[in-house]
């Protein structure tokens, strides 16, 4: 039998990105590659798919190869199986959570498989060695049923497999497959090597917004053994941008950098570009270069992408060590008004093409209306007005990962403090949204002249009073964020670099990049011009507190020290936010950090919303209706179990906690408990050691990817001697790769007379697994000591206790004082 494997094929004369494109979105079933197969495996590392029974037919080739195929197991008997075994305890609680069980073992009836690495090759040489036979009359009907679904599916990885066609590297490759099991319904499973984590296994949610669930995600094999990071095949350096805002909002920008080879790269370079943005050319090395983007569904939602993936088409392989001029011109409508002469930027992070965040400069040169001013990373270079235009220049005087801009009819302060410059602009009215709405009044009833009937009262809106000021809080908040760099930066070491600008964005939130704040203009107003609903202690410390230090630190942690990969995300979010609780605590003292903790605590306990799953068995035709259709399984006990957001999950899920509807278990584990997980460090620590950790931690992985197993051996070198699990593996295995918040219970009875005196302590822990045990430190004090006695208690499942002879009776026994655990206390 002869078999037409044609993976090293090389491209057509001519053959382009679009046209491959093109092709693809008329790809289709072939008859004449059906076939009823029996006893085929696929193997991608941990990842095993056996096709028991059935027919499996392939696609007709695409830029001479086969890129996908449909698996059907109609007939009786047919029968497939998918066996995945997450390789650590918190993806297999994952799995568990989502599956009821923490390995996959699941038998499916059908299947769409989308490949780039070299799937079809393996198996149609199992085929012809298994003498497996065609079956043409089956494949009529199964691409007369399925031609649809197949160009649906494929369409959602359309840039991804231009890109491959491209580069034809199957060790690069992707394999993708949506199956319909037969217990769980419709589920993806895909193995990546150009992802840090090459197979995922997820689910789509099929609601207002879809989302991808994702149930386990790891690294296979080889990359666990060898524990060396993927490195970039490219590097984007010396980013120079131009950008110029028209007074219609469009933002056209000429976009140059350099690319560094550091390998031989072939075929094209995949970027990422906000979806507002258009490409419009793109040039290497002076040479016009062909330009592929195409909306990519299905991979975006995997990835969680809110960015658009295009290609850049190479005219000639990129040798290993060369370097390449690389322009792009693009435009589009990423600034749109908030009212009042105020704008909302809304692709901070991707208003120009991107390859992965690397450290680079950036020199930034913006033309806007003269009345506009524009903020941005980077130190002033030059500003000035010529005619209708005000042009302004920033550079970066150090590397940093990324840069954004700000725009708006500001007024602004400068102070200079320890050899840095901040710099606080406001808009000079607030957005449309804050502006205070007008009052509904009834006027008394009016008496007419000879009348002895009243009118009724009139019901009028009466003008609010003063709109709120943006600008009369200015001095105040550049003096609060100039005096929190000042003492982050005598703690942590400078900051990347000497400006930091701060503006105001309309919202809610904050974001902190090198060397620009966009703080929410509700934090530049008075309490009192503040929506009602914001009037309360928690929004006023969060506002008026919390929010501008927090993104000041993030001028260390997350633009100087970063995380290495998504696991290690709630680091730099975690540091930020507990630093900011340490200015706080410098202001208004520990009581104040102490009730932040008390409300994170509660946050965290609040309700997690119940999952709606379809409890409608699979549709035994699988894909005849909807390829993409979403069938979740039964709630499992797993999920039942879970009553609290930080039940959710570890906190090095990552963004695989958020929820886009309803209280976000992402946010409360992140800042909240990350926040409660650097305290508890601290209260172990002590002070003076945890600031010096926190010293080392920017000297040690500055300009760094930092690791959360980096961080525990950090954090241990750092503990004082004598203590209880020294490398703090159980803190970590308790705090930070598992989950629950337990309830706990001390009691203590005393004994005896001076100097024979007996101290019993009890702890009582509940409302966890049994397998969860801390730490914890007794405090003991006694009347005129300075310092108090300290021993260390584990709990667990059974009551904990201790006995001490004492000389005295203690005046207080206080276990982990100073907010010092994550626990209900009664």
């Amino acid at each position: 039998m002869l078999l037409a494997v044609c993976l090293a094929w090389p491209l057509a004369a001519g053959e382009t990105a679009s046209s491959i494109g093109a092709e693809l979105r008329q790809i289709s079933l072939d008859p004449e590659a059906c076939y009823r197969v029996r006893d085929l495996t696929l193997e991608k590392e941990d990842l095993r798919i056996y096709f028991t029974d059935g027919h499996l037919i392939f696609t007709r080739p695409i830029a001479g190869q086969r890129i996908a195929a449909l698996y059907s197991g109609s007939g009786p008997g047919d029968d497939a199986e998918v066996l995945l075994r997450p390789p650590d305890r918190s993806e297999r609680a994952g799995l568990a959570a989502a599956t009821g069980s923490p390995n996959l073992n699941e038998h499916f009836h059908s299947a769409i498989l989308v490949f780039t690495d070299g799937t079809a090759e393996a198996l149609l040489k199992q085929i012809e060695a298994g003498e497996q036979k065609k079956d043409a009359e089956t494949g009529l009907l199964l691409a007369g049923r399925m031609n649809e679904a197949i160009r649906n599916l494929s369409a959602s990885f359309q840039v991804r497999l231009v890109l491959d066609l491209l580069t034809r590297d199957p060790s690069r490759g992707v394999f993708f497959s949506t199956v319909a099991g037969r217990q769980l319904g419709n589920f993806d499973l895909l193995y990546d090597p150009t992802l840090p984590e090459e197979i995922v296994a997820g689910q789509v949610s099929s609601n207002d917004s879809a989302a991808f669930r994702v149930w386990t995600s790891f690294q296979g094999r080889k990359r666990r053994r060898a524990r060396t990071p993927e490195a970039a095949d490219v590097v984007m350096e010396n980013y120079r941008i131009e950008a110029e805002l028209r007074p219609d909002l469009t933002l056209s920008v000429v976009t140059r950098l350099t690319a560094k080879a550091r390998q031989r790269v072939s075929g094209a370079l995949s970027f990422e570009l906000a979806p507002a943005m258009d490409v419009v050319a793109a040039r290497i090395d002076g040479q016009p270069a062909e330009v592929f983007r195409r909306e990519s569904m299905r991979a975006n939602l995997i990835g969680n992408r809110v960015n658009d993936p295009f290609l850049l088409v190479l005219p000639a392989p990129m040798e290993a060590g060369s370097s390449h001029e690389i322009e792009f011109v693009h435009s589009g409508k990423v600034i749109r008004p908030a009212g009042n002469n105020v704008y909302y930027v809304g692709a901070r992070t991707n208003w120009y093409p991107s390859r992965g965040y690397h450290f680079t400069t950036y020199d930034l040169t913006f033309k806007v209306p003269k009345e506009l001013r524009v903020v941005a990373t980077g130190d002033i270079a030059e500003e000035r007005v010529e005619g209708e235009w005000r042009i302004a220049r920033r550079r970066s005087t150090s590397p940093v990962r990324l840069a954004g801009f700000n725009i708006g009819e500001y007024e602004g302060v400068e102070l200079t403090r320890a050899g840095f410059q901040v710099q606080v602009f406001a808009n000079r009215a607030v957005e449309t949204a804050l502006q205070a709405a007008p009052r509904t009044m009834i006027l008394p009833p009016v008496w007419p002249a000879r009348s002895t009937v009243p009118r009724p009262g009139q019901i009028v809106m009466a003008p609010s009073g003063q709109p709120p000021n943006p600008v009369a809080r200015l001095n105040e908040l550049a003096a609060e964020i100039a005096s929190a760099l000042e003492w982050m930066a005598a703690q942590f070491g400078p900051p990347p670099l000497k400006t930091l600008t701060v503006s105001p964005i309309p919202g809610n939130f904050g974001q902190g990049f090198p060397g620009l704040l966009y703080l929410s203009t509700i934090s530049y107003l008075d309490e009192k011009e503040r929506p009602a609903a914001l009037q309360t202690a928690r929004h006023y410390t969060f506002f008026s507190e919390i929010l501008h230090a927090h993104e000041t630190a993030h001028q260390w942690w997350g633009n100087l020290v970063i995380s290495e990969s998504y696991h290690d995300d709630w680091l730099t979010e975690a540091l930020a936010n507990y630093s900011a609780l340490l200015v706080l605590e410098r202001k208004k003292g520990a009581k104040a950090l102490e009730t932040s903790l008390e409300e994170y605590r509660d946050a965290l306990r609040a309700p997690l919303p119940e999952l709606k799953v379809d409890q409608k068995p699979p549709d035994p035709q699988g894909f005849e209706v909807n390829a993409l259709e979403l069938k979740q399984p039964e709630a499992s006990q797993a999920q039942r179990k879970a009553r609290t957001l930080e039940s959710a999950g570890p906190i090095t899920w990552g963004m695989r906690l958020h929820v886009e509807t309803g209280p976000d278990p992402w946010r409360a584990i992140t800042y909240d408990k990350g926040s409660w997980i650097l305290h508890m460090l601290r209260r172990r620590m002590g002070d003076a050691r945890f600031l010096a950790m926190l010293g080392e931690l920017r000297k040690r992985y500055a300009y760094r990817g930092l690791t959360t197993e980096a961080f525990r051996e950090l954090a241990a070198e750092f503990s004082p001697p004598g203590l209880p699990d020294a490398d703090l593996e159980n803190f970590f295995d308790n705090w930070v790769y598992s989950t629950g918040i337990p309830t706990i219970e001390v009691s203590s009875k005393v004994s005896g007379k001076a100097p024979a005196v007996q101290l019993a302590v009890t702890v009582k822990q509940s409302g966890v697994d049994d397998d969860f045990g801390v730490d914890l430190p007794v405090e003991i004090r006694f009347p005129g000591a300075a310092k108090p006695l300290v021993k260390w208690i584990r709990t667990g499942p059974e009551p904990a206790t201790f006995t001490l002879k004492l000389k005295a009776a203690p005046a207080k026994v206080e276990l982990a004082p100073g907010a010092g655990v994550l626990a209900v206390r009664k």
